[in-house]
């Protein structure tokens, strides 16, 4: 989902004339971010309690996202369109690359660090977090 958007943007990119419009855009990108970096930062959380061994990686993880959540913020603060639009392809071509390297290294390591009930068990609690009803309490 996040690379289809990513398209979308890059698509209307070039079209957008008011540095408010590439910012709008840049704010979409960061709610998406933001919800992917919680839910990353839980799943980090708990493998490096069961694979503290792998610490660099985890911190390679936690550095990209800052980067790119400072190519976002200065989306905010720049006044050139120019630099607004060239921020905003960087911060979605780092996070494709930052994608990819969590599906080859980081998650493979989660679940090879953690026993298949850990992982169900993770599993169901974040489905039930996200998707219960209100009322439902775990």
């Amino acid at each position: 989902m996040f690379c289809f958007v990513f398209d979308q943007i890059e698509r209307i990119l070039p079209g957008l004339n008011g540095l408010e419009e590439v910012r709008r855009a840049a704010r979409l990108i960061e709610g998406l971010l933001l919800s992917h970096a919680q839910v990353e930062h839980e799943l980090l959380v708990l493998a490096r309690d069961q694979a503290p061994a792998d610490q660099r990686r985890y911190d390679r993880c936690h550095k990209e996202h800052q980067e790119i959540d400072s190519r976002l913020t200065r989306v905010r603060s720049t006044r050139e369109i120019a630099q607004a639009r060239s921020l905003l392809r960087a911060a979605m071509t780092a996070s494709r690359k930052h994608f990819k390297r969590e599906e080859r290294r980081v998650f493979p390591l989660i679940e090879k660090g953690m026993k298949p009930e850990t992982l169900t068990k993770l599993g169901t609690v974040w489905c039930l977090q996200r998707y219960a009803p209100a009322n439902w309490t775990l």
